[in-house]
């Protein structure tokens, strides 16, 4: 997202509408700076000009994703070559089940990439928790939950993270909650060319994308492009595939989804727009709004925060935007959504 599209806007479109109009006055603090994350005791550097001659434990950068219903993509960086295995059992230490996958790297400039290794497990129990190790040599255990197979579920949702302190808030925020998968639509590490950022991007949300699937979206930070030097989207691409395969699509850059589109009408059989950008990028905070507000945005609000989509039941779904004042989590707004599949009036 554009830095002037970094707010909150609840854009709830029905018919009864009317003149409501809600804004807040909430001040945020100024953005804070990009943080630098020191490689663990024993760690490896995952950018190949910067190999230090130290003991590798093979996992490094962890994040995984759903496939399908029953299955988790493991991926993560090292600097050998080593076989893509993933080892992983439902008891800490005991892995009776393994998968291999695919490995590869990626070159931007000056810059090459570790060995980038993606694997599919599974089929998997769902509302279980795994512990898995990376890599046929590695000691070091990581633990992910599978999401239920039965409603309600929970999604954390943040936007436009970076990396900087109001990332780390956020993060602490998100970490605190009882979610089931997060979604992340848009501008992750805002690396912005300097592909070190991606690595160190990585080291800062590896505990809750080791943990939880993240399901993620490009945004225009992802791009990187350089005309005739790099395509867009290379960095992105090696170092979060999707599952593009498995829903029809020819690019990682898109997964399927469903939705509508009602021409900027309000309409009670219309959708609900829930605009999120603002998980503590160093862009900062747009408090610039357009004037007069529109009568079908019903909310919006500068702030730092994470969103909480708890989906019920068949017909009911509750929206929370969590905001990081003060660095303790506030429930700032909510909202309950309600399935418009179910209503016989929005029939189509």
């Amino acid at each position: 997202m554009e830095t002037r599209r970094q707010f909150v806007l609840l854009a709830f479109v029905f018919m009864s509408t009317g003149n409501l109009i809600l804004s807040h006055s909430y001040k945020r603090p100024p953005a804070r700076k990009t943080l630098f994350v020191p490689l663990e005791e024993n760690d490896e550097p995952e950018q190949i000009s910067f190999w230090a001659s130290i003991p590798s434990p093979i996992c490094i950068i962890v994040h995984i994703s759903m496939v399908g219903q029953d299955r988790m993509r493991i991926s993560w960086i090292t600097k050998d070559d080593i076989t893509p295995i993933v080892k992983y059992g439902t008891s800490s230490g005991n892995y009776g089940s393994s998968a291999t996958g695919t490995t590869s790297s990626y070159r931007f400039a000056f810059y090459k990439s570790g060995n980038i290794h993606d694997v599919v497990i599974g089929p998997l129990i769902p509302n279980t928790i795994y512990y898995y190790v990376c890599g046929p040599d590695s000691t070091k255990e990581f633990s992910f939950k599978t999401t239920p197979s039965q409603l309600p579920i929970k999604f954390a949702v943040i936007g436009d993270l970076g990396q900087t302190d109001w990332t780390v808030s956020t993060l602490n925020h998100v970490s605190a909650s009882n979610y089931d998968m997060l979604l992340l639509p848009g501008d992750l590490s805002y690396a912005d060319y300097v592909q070190s950022r991606w690595d160190n991007f990585g080291r800062l949300v590896e505990p809750l994308a080791s943990s939880r699937p993240w399901m993620v979206t490009q945004g225009n930070h992802e791009i990187e492009k350089i005309p005739i030097v790099q395509k867009p989207f290379k960095a992105y691409n090696a170092r979060w595939h999707m599952p593009f395969e498995e829903s029809g699509s020819q690019s990682n850059l898109y997964y399927s989804f469903d939705t509508r589109v009602y021409q900027d009408q309000a309409n009670k059989c219309g959708p609900t727009y829930i605009t999120i950008g603002d998980g503590g990028n160093h862009e900062g905070l747009a408090s610039n709004y357009d004037e007069p507000q529109a009568a079908i945005s019903v909310f919006r609000e500068a702030s730092f925060g994470h969103g909480q989509l708890e989906v019920m039941n068949a017909t009911h779904a509750l929206w929370t935007w969590h905001r990081n004042q003060d660095d303790v989590a506030v429930a700032a707004d909510s909202v309950w959504l309600t399935n418009l599949s179910f209503d016989p009036a929005c029939k189509v």
